[in-house]
């Protein structure tokens, strides 16, 4: 995927974990932002959730670092101490949050980004809301085609995210046989019928 995300234009990639960044680090001098997925049972904060999560993404080299930033019971370290970490660093803290609050919460913790991660839906509203807040803001999550990309720079925001769109491509295979359900076709009838 990072190959081709790299061939496709990608300015910067968003990975997951130490050893993606190393890899991606191996494989391009785009700009790197980078994710520890660690799950806790006590909480439901997973993005680079501790102190220790965020450096180890910081000795592998991310120049950026994604951290859950919402307001739920965290699983170890503040928001602030995180940010604290990222900055000592010298780089940059990015805040994955679901709300106008939070994001906001999250810049007066120390974030130099916020990103629309937890949105339910792409809110073109809330990245507004934001930007006019002085928040930068890193549209991200729902954004499955390039007109959502558009409105999303159009509402103010900093850059784009595409995950899922990408990276999962089961997902749209998916969505091409689901415009097809009630029309299969069986290959082997169909040769046998030709035969």
């Amino acid at each position: 995927m990072i190959p081709a995300a790299v061939r496709g234009g990608a300015a910067a990639l968003r990975v997951n974990g130490p050893g993606d960044v190393r890899f991606a680090r191996d494989k391009t001098e785009l700009p790197l932002l980078a994710c520890n997925k660690i799950f806790y049972p006590n909480s439901n904060v997973y993005i680079t959730p501790s102190v220790r999560s965020a450096r180890s993404l910081l000795k592998a080299s991310a120049d950026m670092v994604a951290f859950d930033a919402r307001s739920l019971p965290r699983p170890r370290q503040s928001i602030e101490a995180i940010v604290h970490v990222i900055h000592a660093f010298k780089r940059i803290a990015v805040a994955d949050i679901a709300t106008f609050e939070e994001g906001i919460a999250a810049v007066e913790a120390g974030a130099d980004v916020v990103a629309t991660t937890f949105s339910p839906q792409f809110s073109p509203a809330l990245v507004t809301k934001l930007a006019d807040s002085g928040c930068r803001v890193l549209a991200e999550g729902q954004i499955d085609d390039p007109d959502k990309v558009q409105k999303a720079i159009d509402s103010g925001a900093w850059s784009v995210c595409v995950g899922t769109a990408i990276t999962r491509p089961h997902l749209i295979a998916s969505q091409f046989r689901q415009a097809l359900k009630g029309k299969e076709w069986d290959a082997r009838s169909s040769s046998q019928k030709s035969a």
